[in-house]
């Protein structure tokens, strides 16, 4: 008899993850490189650990979101500043690092923080061609191919990733991506970069808003079936104590 309240529980948490999506897509719409996120799967397992040779992401935890999200890429905003960078490909991702673990992203408003450091999202550290990027200033040019350029000298290189296993690619917070199956740099020259360009992100408010209404119909839906069903089941409790 307790079957219709185990369904009616999947269908309710099913709600529930799918509005926390909604909220955080709205939240984010005006996020540079954010990807829209969809409802957790109640039923799906945990991601697989990443392969051996592969630069291992961070594995999100429930705290950081690890939704699936859509990778479509977002309109391109000029911005007309040095550091601000948008990918032209797709497939390909910046990483971001605190030393332990790494981030994929394809936000990249990048900055220096005290110690001259290149960093981008939560002050992580940017991922170059050779570790680290430092810089004694922001008056620099970034060339398509990656190389940070001042008066014709080259300073640094941004690295560019494609992760092993797109489907693999989970929301880590705002707009860092985690990938469980890990990533690899890919070869120079391989991926060209737009200076002075953000990614906008991909969130769709339309669209969420329209899946907030079915979303509350659905929910209604629900509520009315548990109730009918409790109010079933009061009456036949009633009826067995009257025999």
């Amino acid at each position: 008899m307790n079957d219709l309240y185990g369904i009616a529980r999947i269908g309710f948490d099913q709600c529930r993850h799918r509005l926390e999506a909604i909220g955080l897509n709205a939240a984010n719409a005006a996020r540079p490189g954010y990807r829209r996120q969809f409802a957790l799967d109640v039923a799906a397992a945990p991601a697989a650990s990443g392969g051996v040779g592969a630069r291992t992401t961070s594995a999100a935890s429930a705290g950081e979101g690890g939704r699936p999200v859509d990778l479509r890429p977002g309109a391109p905003m000029g911005t007309g500043r040095a550091l601000d960078l948008a990918i032209e490909d797709e497939e390909l991702f910046f990483a971001l690092t605190d030393g332990e673990r790494t981030w994929l992203t394809r936000a990249a408003s990048f900055r220096l923080d005290a110690e001259g450091v290149l960093v981008g999202e939560r002050g992580l550290r940017v991922v170059g061609r050779d570790g680290e990027i430092r810089l004694d200033g922001e008056d620099v040019e970034i060339r398509r191919d990656g190389q940070i350029v001042r008066d014709g000298i080259v300073l640094g290189a941004l690295q560019l990733f494609r992760p092993n296993d797109r489907s693999s690619l989970r929301s880590a917070g705002g707009a860092l991506l985690s990938a469980a199956s890990g990533e690899h740099a890919v070869e120079a020259g391989n991926g060209r970069l737009r200076s002075g360009f953000l990614e906008g992100s991909n969130a769709e408010p339309a669209r969420d808003l329209v899946e907030l209404v079915a979303l509350t119909r659905q929910f209604e839906s629900l509520a009315r079936v548990t109730q009918g069903y409790d109010e079933l089941l009061g009456r036949a409790i009633q009826q067995l104590g009257a025999v």
